[in-house]
């Protein structure tokens, strides 16, 4: 909490200093806090001090501009935590979004294998079909054989029973 200085009613040097000590242990509790408004208004509240102080407390003036500098190291540690923290979430954010592509490859990969399986099934299956075609010219059927020899012999008989029946 900031505490409320009236800086026009200290008069002695045990005021001023006592002055400085609320606005340090202030000082102490905001720079731990993630709030950075307050570390501002307290570095806002030194530099008033160091402006209204008289020059017989120049003494506490060099140790409220030594604050001033500490708060604004304190600032810049809680920036740099935050972006840590945000370098943090962005290897973790890249780290799913290539875990994510890696998986959609690997989904890729299979599909593409099961229409290669599903085109190489086909073809073998042409191919199959095509050796039966082929055997079955080459080792024709017996008894297709036997019918169609039978049946030409029976078209040759009727053939000469027609031919010597016109003459």
């Amino acid at each position: 909490m900031i505490p409320k200085i009236a800086f026009d009613n200290l008069i002695s040097i045990d005021e001023w200093s006592d002055a400085l000590r609320r606005i340090l242990d202030a000082a102490k509790a905001a720079a731990g806090q993630e709030d950075s408004q307050d570390r501002q208004k307290l570095q806002d509240l030194l530099l008033t001090f160091v402006k209204k102080s008289p020059a017989k407390v120049e003494l506490l003036d060099v140790i409220a501009r030594g604050a001033i500098e500490d708060l604004a190291v304190a600032e810049i540690t809680a920036r740099l935590d935050r972006i840590a923290s945000r370098t943090a979430e962005l290897n973790r954010t890249v780290g799913l979004v290539e875990s994510v592509t890696e998986e959609a490859k690997k989904s890729e990969r299979a599909l593409r294998l099961e229409s290669t399986i599903e085109v190489l099934n086909k073809a073998k299956a042409a191919i199959d079909a095509f050796k039966k075609v082929e055997k079955a010219f080459t080792n024709p059927d017996l008894t297709l054989l036997n019918s169609l020899t039978t049946s030409a012999d029976a078209i040759a008989t009727a053939a000469k029973a027609l031919g010597s029946s016109n003459a």
